[in-house]
């Protein structure tokens, strides 16, 4: 019998289907013959956490630390302990095992892990899915691998796996030990690339807040030729500007208007060149995040979330975790369909599918820049829009235009470079003139001139959109001249596009010339799938907040980094880490030597700081001073005083009272906690003792949805009581 084994039950859903598999069973699909499919809920494993190892581990103690088990084990999720027994009995029943999860090192992980477990010693095979439309499961189907061929992805991931436990278990507990010793009573959860993401926005934060601006002056002057007129920009003299060419003279720069003003010039360069803009490449997971967040201001798990949806549920979009940009050569072939499917799905992008040429070259095409995944591009499906989100309707519109605009001719233009001479003072402009489209025409409705444009004009720039014509040497008028003062502006606060981009190019923000020339040639810090949700995990463990459109880091983040030495919080590191199990996932290297390497560096932290935590918490006075800062971001309980703490539950955040008499909660509004309004009765719960909230549901053998009191510790708490109308107030 041949086993299936998928990541999930929608993939198992759609394999099934093209495989012929209609017949339903027990958490399976068959095709009462030889086939069947099963699938997981993601990882059904979970390894041990230390008290399933030790019970005397569960309290944190520094004393009971380095934890380094000797052999590693998993529990089966509850959650899904029935369907690993389904799975369990299939493994046992099949004479040859296709691995039909996602395509990367985590999917391969979900299925090697559960045949480990099983003992499966029979041949195994790798089903290479890139998309869950009909047509490209069946390329996969036909393009099926040695399992052989993948197994260094599954070692990577367990080499994942294990390193991050071994470094969040440890260090947490570590230097949350360390922190109650100084008197700041919270978790520290700390991460591989959580922490050295976390200290990227607080150094940020830092500078802007020690930022001292300092004054300079720009000079424009109104130029007319024969032809028409434009605007210049004054060339400062080296020494009356600062590095970056900015004068900071101002008698000087008040002298130069002077002289100018009314003046005779001569054009004395005038140079335009022809140029051609290529479209943007098609998306991959990062490069969409940023364009989203950017455009419609959506977090990166937003993006992640809805592109997953767009994969899983719509069939609309190639798998979407990847970090290529590019295409190989043999997806030539699917042009035509994908183009003829986009105008299946709608018909109103047909006018933009008709001026697309499928036989034009795109540099998206290579090879060379292709891995395991390629860039995210619309599938060949018929999808119906109509029951997409929002959300979904945007990414998916970005991800089609994105692809077709590969098959149209780059954007043409002339560049005009002028150079203004008025006595011994030089001027400068800038212009340029669109000649052709191009691929800007699938963009016409957009705000953006340029779909991906990263970069940020300084208010001192100053380009002409273009400039009349004029020859070197053609005489010319200054008509005015003005005057502007500047001041110097601090590096911006990180929003959700930037510090995505920062992660993924975490080279310009290391000194260490050992670890920045590593990373440059590695994809940063963490990965194109995890990035969305270790920016999401800062934001629930209350390192950063949202402010706005920006990301700034809270006082606990500060305490943080202040407390945690600069190996734990050293993007070069965790980068270095990144890279060695890239090379084991391709082969390179060896997982057992990595873990290695990663024990013996938690020992001797765990080891150095156990030596020195008096003197620590001795002469930690400047440490002191950031947690006691930190404390501010307690809140007083709105009935009695007490503080609240900040509560994760299954359903989202909530704030608790930690007064032993009132216990109330509150609901959580971007990490503040907001005063409730309930009826001024509200009882409290008689089990919980936590405070009752007004519900409506209807109750069994009545017509109507009626009201009665709820525990608002639901659903672990599922105590109620009748309701009798009364006054609300504020609470």
């Amino acid at each position: 019998m041949d086993l299936y084994i998928c990541e999930k039950p929608s993939q198992g859903k759609d394999l099934a289907s093209v495989l012929g598999a209609h017949q339903r069973g027990e958490g399976f699909l068959h095709d009462v013959g030889n086939r069947k499919v099963t699938w997981a809920f993601g990882h059904l494993l979970e390894l041990y956490m230390p008290d399933d190892y030790d019970a005397a581990l569960k309290a944190w103690h520094m004393d009971t630390l380095p934890i380094l088990p000797d052999q590693w084990r998993s529990n089966v999720k509850k959650s899904a302990a029935k369907q690993f027994k389904v799975i369990e009995r299939l493994v046992g029943e099949a004479d040859r095992i296709f691995v039909s999860t996602d395509y990367d090192r985590e999917g391969e992980s979900i299925a090697r892990q559960i045949l480990d477990r099983c003992r499966f010693s029979g041949p195994v095979f790798r089903v290479c899915l890139r998309a869950l439309d009909d047509a490209s499961i069946r390329k996969a189907l036909a393009d099926i691998r040695p399992g052989e061929e993948t197994v260094p992805l599954y070692h990577a991931a367990i080499a994942r796996q294990r390193s991050d436990w071994l470094i969040g278990m440890n260090m947490s507990q570590l230097y949350t030990a360390l922190a109650r010793q100084i008197g700041f009573n919270e978790t520290l959860h700390i991460g591989r690339v959580i922490t050295p993401m976390v200290t990227l926005v607080c150094q940020r934060d830092k500078e802007i807040a020690e930022f001292t601006p300092s004054p300079y002056y720009v000079l424009r002057v109104a130029v007319a030729v024969q032809s028409g007129a434009f605007s210049a920009t004054w060339v400062v003299p080296e020494e009356f500007a600062d590095d970056q060419g900015r004068c900071i003279n101002r008698p000087y720069a008040d002298q130069v208007a002077h002289q100018v003003r009314g003046t005779s010039a001569v054009i004395s360069g005038a140079e335009t060149t022809a140029g051609k803009e290529s479209p943007p490449l098609p998306f991959c997971l990062t490069s969409l995040q940023q364009y989203a967040a950017k455009r419609w201001g959506y977090t990166a798990q937003q993006v992640l979330d809805a592109t997953q949806s767009l994969y899983e549920t719509h069939k609309a979009c190639t798998y979407p975790r990847t970090d290529s940009r590019y295409l190989p050569q043999s997806q030539r072939s699917d042009i035509s369909p994908i183009l003829q499917g986009l105008i299946q799905t709608d018909p109103d992008i047909s006018g933009l599918v008709a001026g697309a040429d499928p036989n034009r070259a795109s540099r998206a095409f290579n090879d060379d820049k292709v891995k395991a995944h390629h860039a995210i591009i619309p599938t060949p499906a018929r999808t119906d829009i109509t029951k997409m989100s929002e959300i979904e309707r945007n990414l998916y519109d970005a991800i089609r235009r994105f692809y077709i605009c590969q098959f149209y001719a780059p954007a043409e233009f002339n560049r005009t470079i002028i150079e203004v001479t008025a006595g011994s003072h030089r001027f400068a402009a800038k212009g340029k003139t669109p000649i052709k489209q191009g691929w800007k025409v699938i963009f016409a409705s957009e705000l953006e001139s340029h779909p991906e444009d990263e970069s940020e004009k300084p208010d001192d720039a100053e380009d002409n959109a273009s400039l009349p014509l004029m020859r070197q040497g053609e005489p010319a008028i200054i008509n005015g001249a003005e005057l502007a003062d500047k001041l110097t502006r601090p590096p911006p606060h990180f929003t959700e596009a930037t510090l995505l981009s920062a992660m993924e190019n975490v080279a310009r923000f290391v000194t260490e010339p050992r670890f920045k020339a590593i990373l440059k040639e590695t994809a940063g810090l963490g990965t194109t799938a995890t990035r969305a949700g270790i920016i999401q995990g800062a934001v629930d463990k209350g390192y950063l907040a949202r402010k706005k459109k920006v990301l700034v880091a809270t006082d606990k983040a500060h305490a943080l980094v202040a407390i945690v030495p600069e190996a734990i919080k050293s993007p070069g590191m965790t980068a270095a880490w990144e890279q060695e199990l890239e090379k084991i996932a391709s082969g390179e290297a060896r997982m057992t030597p990595f873990l290695q390497q990663i024990t013996h560096w938690v020992s001797n932290i765990v080891n150095t700081v156990k030596q020195n935590a008096s003197a620590l918490t001795e002469q930690g006075s400047a440490i002191q001073a950031v947690f006691e800062q930190a404390k501010g971001t307690t809140f007083p309980c709105f009935v009695c005083g007490s503080e609240l703490k900040r509560i994760r539950a299954k359903n989202g955040f909530f704030w608790g009272c930690q007064g032993a008499a009132c216990r109330k909660t509150f609901p959580d509004e971007r990490g503040r906690p907001q005063p409730r309004v309930a009826p001024e009765d509200a009882p409290d719960c008689p089990d919980c003792g936590k405070l009752m909230r007004l519900r409506k549901g209807k109750a069994p053998g009545k017509k109507r949805a009626t009201k009665f009191w709820g525990c608002t510790g639901y659903p672990e708490c599922k105590s109620s009581m009748p309701y009798s109308k009364k006054s609300t107030t504020s609470i």
